[in-house]
């Protein structure tokens, strides 16, 4: 009877296995390990195996390993726990959790199970229970026989936590100081469920155990070495560390076995899970991962999601992928944008095709889930994608972002550099018509200077040879003729023929030797010598540090001077004497001329008011001063005991030179 029963559930077993199609993924196919120690699925799809050689997520196609090369705290894990967008992986020193580009690692002890919780999430390791917090691991006191001992697993009720150890089952109000602490059952427990109001747990050594109302009752399986409990499609599924799996009703009742003698190659299993398309994955210790895969699966849309965003190569952080409402502002040098997205279905990772869109422009349909959008103009984006599988198609997903104009394209910049050039243009204009405007100015100035020299040279021309001055050289030489006189004559005549051909021929030139004003200057004052009634003397002295041959002055400047001195001078005292000098001191040239006359205070009071000299006078003085702004005048009186004894007149100009 025995024998029967047996080859009848050995029928039984293999008959039910048939009817669903199971495969293997080893190590041909990507796996770094045969051992898979727990499974999980997050909310893109991806499946993420936990193994003693690392993390590997699955998509359907490939496998990807993630190692402490990438940053985890050890490649030893032991579990695996999916919370919103984390990937929490317990290893056997410690947690590390994934975020969408990297681990942050919280050294501890082993960890063999993670719970989530009224906000918080909770570790069984070999030595008690741990909490998360933001920058370490902090132990929990309880109890200290659950301090101590080994926790296999946590579940929470709604209400209660229960907690499996090595050594009993608990069930508590709090995790932390709990006011309820109530030890359920002394045993080795391995697995925990929460099924209604039922709490279903798993012995390594003594079968499954159903808890109902605090009652423990005993439900008999021939399974030994249980470690995991789980309901999956309104079954009970036990897993045993080295007989295989046996799957019950909701009554538990017996439905099949899965061993090594009817589907698998072992029976050394330690998970199973049941992806979001019912397809049931298990895990084992020596023979990889199968698949029993769900051959009527509920059509559904693909999901699809970005996996990365890249702004010039450098990715974005998860708020600003994940923030769809959100426009992001990107400068005009960052126009370099490559999007990743993807959609995970484990079942047909092979037709799954994509498409994209920007700004109303859609592409065709492919198997790429990329693209790069190099050197974009400034404006207003929305990116947006979508995939397919067959004729379902999902719900688009969108980001918009805004890269910003360049500098030199802005309106205020473009409208601001023209009125900057305008106004550049502006001045440069009036600058050159200033500079014109000074040059004409200073050409106008230079032609009044001139023209005033002009006229102050041809008022000097014509004031230098005084009219009663050739009259009383004239009756003089008709006196000397008719006295007799033939030598003084003769002499007289040549003097004046000498001064008048001189004057005419300065009156010619603009500028003549010292040599020739001083010649000129001596004949005139002998001429005076020979007409006035009264005798006076006259000494011309030179003090140059150059010929006076090479000095260059306008002609008949010293005459109006000595002409005064000798006719409101000297030529009113006995024994007048004129002296003359010139000299040259710091490239100037001063002429002084001397007389011991009465004074010019006193001539002014003499002589008539129409006086002819006073306007040649003011004209050549006038000249001295026009020749250059260090040109200087001076006319004094030379007083002793408050009465004048003559008069001094004392100019500088400009040392000019014929070389």
């Amino acid at each position: 009877m025995f024998v029967f029963s047996y080859f009848f559930f050995l029928k039984f077993s293999l008959i039910s296995a048939q009817n669903q199609s199971i495969k293997t993924y080893t190590k041909n196919n990507g796996l770094p390990s045969l051992h898979i120690q727990d499974i999980a699925q997050d909310s893109i799809g991806y499946l993420w195996l936990a193994t003693p050689k690392g993390l590997v997520r699955f998509d359907g196609n490939s496998f990807i390993t993630y190692t402490t090369k990438n940053g985890l705290l050890s490649n030893n894990i032991n579990t695996v726990f999916v919370n919103n967008n984390l990937i929490l992986i317990g290893t056997n020193k410690g947690l590390s959790v994934k975020s969408r580009n990297n681990f942050k690692n919280f050294e501890g002890n082993n960890i063999n199970c993670i719970l989530n919780a009224n906000n918080h999430t909770f570790l069984g390791t070999d030595k008690g229970i741990f909490r998360l917090r933001e920058e370490y691991l902090s132990p929990l006191r309880t109890n200290f026989q659950i301090d101590l001992n080994e926790i296999n697993d946590l579940k929470f009720d709604g209400k209660f936590y229960w907690v499996a150890t090595n050594k009993s089952l608990w069930k508590v109000d709090k995790l932390t100081n709990p006011t309820i602490l109530e030890r359920i059952d002394v045993d080795n427990y391995t697995s925990i469920l929460v099924d209604n109001k039922k709490i279903i747990v798993a012995t390594y050594n003594n079968g499954i155990k159903i808890i109902i109302n605090g009652e423990v009752k005993n439900q008999p399986v021939t399974l030994q070495n249980i470690i995991k409990v789980k309901k999956i499609d309104n079954q009970f599924w036990i897993i045993s560390e080295d007989e295989g799996i046996q799957v019950f009703d909701n009554d538990f009742s017996f439905e099949r076995t899965i061993n090594k003698y009817n589907s698998l190659s072992s029976n050394n299993i330690t998970t199973i899970f049941e992806d979001s398309d019912q397809n049931k994955w298990i895990g084992t210790q020596n023979a990889g991962l199968y698949t029993i895969k769900n051959d009527n699966p509920s059509p559904k849309k693909p999901q699809i999601s970005f996996e990365n965003i890249e702004v010039v190569f450098k990715t974005l952080d998860s708020i600003n992928i994940n923030n769809y409402n959100e426009i992001l502002q990107l400068p005009s040098n960052k126009n370099h944008i490559s999007f990743y997205y993807k959609t995970v279905d484990i079942s047909n990772s092979k037709n799954i095709e994509y498409r994209y869109t920007l700004n109303n422009k859609t592409s065709p349909w492919s198997s790429k889930n990329n693209v790069d959008l190099a050197y974009l103009s400034p404006g207003n984006y929305t990116f947006s994608s979508q995939s397919r599988i067959g004729n379902l198609e999902s719900e688009p997903i969108q980001f918009n972002f805004y890269i910003d104009t360049p500098l030199h394209q802005k309106e205020w910049f473009i409208f601001s550099s023209i009125g900057l050039a305008c106004l550049l243009l502006g001045l440069i204009i009036w600058s050159y018509i200033r500079r014109i405007q000074v040059k004409n100015k200073t050409k106008i100035e230079k032609l009044e200077l001139q023209n005033h020299l002009l006229s102050l040279e041809q008022k000097a021309l014509q004031l230098q040879m005084n009219p009663h001055f050739i009259f009383n050289v004239l009756n003089g030489i008709k006196a000397l003729g008719n006295s007799g006189k033939s030598a003084e004559l003769n002499e007289t005549i040549s003097k004046f023929a000498t001064l008048l051909r001189g004057v005419l021929h300065n009156s010619r030139q603009e500028e003549i030797s010292l040599t020739e004003e001083i010649t000129t200057l001596k004949n005139y004052i002998e001429l005076e010598q020979q007409m006035s009634t009264n005798s006076f003397e006259y000494q011309v002295t030179t003090n140059l540090s150059i010929d006076s041959e090479e000095i260059l002055i306008p002609p008949m400047l010293i005459q109006p001077f000595v002409e005064n001195s000798i006719k409101h001078g000297v030529s009113t005292i006995e024994k007048g004497r004129i002296d003359i000098s010139f000299s040259t001191k710091h490239n100037l040239l001063q002429c002084e001329i001397l007389d011991n006359g009465i004074g010019f205070h006193q001539s002014q009071k003499n002589k008539q008011p129409s006086s002819h000299r006073s306007v040649a006078m003011q004209v050549t003085k006038d000249r001295i001063e026009s020749l250059s702004n260090k040109s200087t005048f001076s006319m004094t009186e030379i007083k002793k005991e408050g009465k004048a004894y003559g008069t001094k007149v004392l100019f500088t100009i400009p040392l000019k030179t014929d070389f």
